[in-house]
Order: C-alpha cells, then sequence, then structure tokens
C-alpha cells in the first residue's frame, strides 16, 4: 500500500491535468452553448410570439380605424342634425312668439270689447232702471190725480 502511494498516479501527470483542464474548459464551454441555446430559444419564441400579436395587433388597428372613420362619419352627421334642429327651434320660437303675441292682442281686444260691453250693459241698466223711476213716478202722479 505505501509503494502505490508512491508511486505517480496516472491523474497526477502533466498531460492527465491538462487533459482536466482542456475537460473543465469544455464542460464550460458547454454550459454556456446550453445556456446560449437556451436564450436563442428564448427570443425565437418571444419573436415569433410578437410576430404573431403584431398580425393581431395590425387586425385590430385595422378595426379602429374603420370604427375611427365611421364615428367620425357619425359626428359630421349629428353636427349636421344639430345645426338643423338649432334652425328648427329657432323657427319654433318665432312662430311662438308670433302666436303668444296674436293671443295677446285678441285678448287686450276682447277685454276692451268685454269692458265696453260691460260700460254699455250698466248704461242701459242705469236707463231701465231711471225709465222705471219715471214710470213710477208717473203713475204715483196719475194715481194721485184720480
Amino acid at each position: 500500500c505505501v509503494l502505490e502511494s508512491k508511486r505517480p498516479s496516472q491523474d497526477d501527470t502533466p498531460l492527465a491535468r491538462q487533459i482536466r483542464t482542456l475537460e473543465n474548459r469544455l464542460d464550460k464551454g458547454m454550459i454556456k452553448y446550453n445556456e446560449a441555446q437556451s436564450i436563442r430559444n428564448t427570443y425565437q419564441h418571444i419573436v415569433k410570439r410578437l410576430k404573431e400579436e403584431r398580425i393581431s395587433f395590425d387586425n385590430q388597428l385595422a378595426a379602429l380605424d374603420r370604427t375611427l372613420h365611421s364615428k367620425q362619419k357619425d359626428y359630421g352627421e349629428l353636427m349636421l342634425l344639430g345645426g338643423d334642429a338649432s334652425h328648427a327651434r329657432e323657427v319654433s320660437q318665432q312662430e311662438l312668439h308670433r302666436a303668444r303675441l296674436f293671443y295677446e292682442e285678441n285678448k287686450s281686444r276682447r277685454d276692451t270689447e268685454f269692458r265696453e260691453r260691460q260700460q254699455l250693459v250698466k248704461i242701459r241698466r242705469q236707463m231701465i232702471e231711471r225709465q222705471k223711476q219715471r214710470e213710477e213716478k208717473q203713475r204715483e202722479i196719475i194715481d194721485k190725480q184720480f
């Protein structure tokens, strides 16, 4: 056993050490290669996903663009309708104002006619009352004479 420990082993030779060093470097290189491959696969997956999303986003963008154009057209139509409605409101307000003026004029005329007729009725009643009083006085005078 002592002789075996004194005997130089094959692992201690410079060539063996160089082989171990090269193997270690090879292992480290393989690890780095595998990591690089893993990163490459990850990036390829990301690129593939981004391409798929780009197609999806292009479709979404086109849909949004169509919607925008549709909404702009609707907005233009609503602006025209709003202008028409505003004009119609102004015309209606003018017509309402004319109708109110006409109503007020007619009401004023009717009120004046009504007051005049009331005054005539009052005057007639007074005349009738005076006529009755005269007739009553005449009867009294005639009754007194007879």
